[in-house]
């Protein structure tokens, strides 16, 4: 049952929701123009397009395979994306204790829920692959909904002269958020390594997130910037500033049902770092619980420190961990069966 195999459109969509996650999460200080957000995210998404190359070929040569077969470096790899999975685990949840904190303030207790959704995690985790992927798939959707009947009944008209054009500040703004963007692109080493539970077709499932993520969050960042502008920066988080500026009431009372799909995406999300970071047990539900409480005890402790994704540590770790584990660690796997198949070849 843990090791079932599941479908590129369903490797896809875990990752969208990694995505979503994180976009649901970030939280806008002050918000001045989103043209410069706009092209650093596409500055991005071609960034990842490059560095998912390895991962992508590897797998679609060698389906289902893994890039060290067995001895010290494939304990490493294990160890180092246990640890990596574990902090954006940990980090994910201390993020949603933060908005929790900020939104809804004397009715939820931050450190309970970063507790009982690494709880949730590591049940999500303990079900297997294909469990967070079925999962993965109905909260795409709820999502979808929320996003669309936000975005279509919001009040506001559009107004393209708040797509101000470049200038130095702007183009300090789109490298800065161009590095946190791809600071924020752990999927690559989920490709690597979630694709040896994939059937096939991890190119296809690479290439359809980095499409549908490219639309979705150009879109939000072309609402926001032409119909809330800078009315954004007084809620932060741009999806709920959608919902709080819609013509109907109920729309306006979105945040149960935000709270709702976000609690549970944030579930489902973590449960797949988890599941990555349980992998060098031998008993994945006893991994699980055990790597779910570590990433609680780093949530509790980058919430009480009052940390951020954007710390220049983070950030460095981040894009460190996505380079070696889902680019340069591939890219090695390609090169040494390359050889190995060669020298084959030459003994025969």
């Amino acid at each position: 049952m843990l090791n079932r195999k599941i479908t590129p459109g369903q490797l896809a969509l875990i990752f969208l929701l990694a995505r979503i996650m994180h976009t649901m999460l970030y939280r806008f200080d002050s918000f001045a123009s989103g043209t410069p957000l706009m092209a650093g995210q596409l500055l991005s998404t071609a960034a990842e397009a490059v560095l998912c190359v390895p991962a992508a070929v590897f797998f679609t040569k060698f389906p289902g395979a893994k890039i060290f077969e067995g001895g010290l470096p494939a304990r490493a790899v294990s160890v180092f994306e246990a640890a990596y999975f574990t902090v954006i685990a940990g980090g994910t949840v201390a993020l949603f204790a933060e908005f929790l904190q900020n939104k809804f303030s004397g009715t939820v207790f931050p450190a309970a829920a970063i507790v009982i959704l690494c709880a949730a995690a590591a049940y999500c985790a303990g079900g297997g692959l294909e469990g967070i992927a079925r999962a993965a798939a109905v909260v795409f959707w709820l999502f979808a909904a929320l996003f669309a009947v936000t975005a279509v009944l919001s009040e506001g008209k559009p107004d393209t002269l708040n797509l101000l054009p470049f200038d130095g500040e702007s183009a300090k703004a789109a490298a800065e958020y161009f590095v946190e963007s791809l600071s924020s692109a752990w999927w690559i080493p989920m490709l690597a390594a979630l694709s040896e539970s994939l059937r096939s077709g991890a190119a296809k499932a690479a290439a359809g997130f980095l499409i549908l993520k490219l639309a979705i969050i150009e879109t939000l960042l072309l609402l926001i910037t032409l119909i809330l502008w800078r009315y954004v920066g007084v809620l932060g988080y741009p999806i709920l500033a959608l919902g709080a500026y819609a013509k109907s009431d109920f729309v306006q009372r979105f945040d149960a049902i935000n709270m709702l799909v976000w609690t549970v995406n944030c579930a489902i999300v973590c449960g797949a770092y988890v599941f990555i970071a349980a992998r060098p047990f031998k008993k994945p539900k006893a991994g699980a619980i055990a790597m779910s409480a570590a990433a609680a005890v780093f949530g509790l402790w980058q919430y009480r420190r009052g940390l951020r994704f954007n710390e220049p540590w983070l950030i460095a770790f981040k894009l460190f961990g996505i380079f070696v584990l889902g680019t340069l660690l591939p890219l090695l796997g390609l090169i040494i069966r390359h050889s190995k198949n060669k020298k084959e070849a030459y003994a025969e």
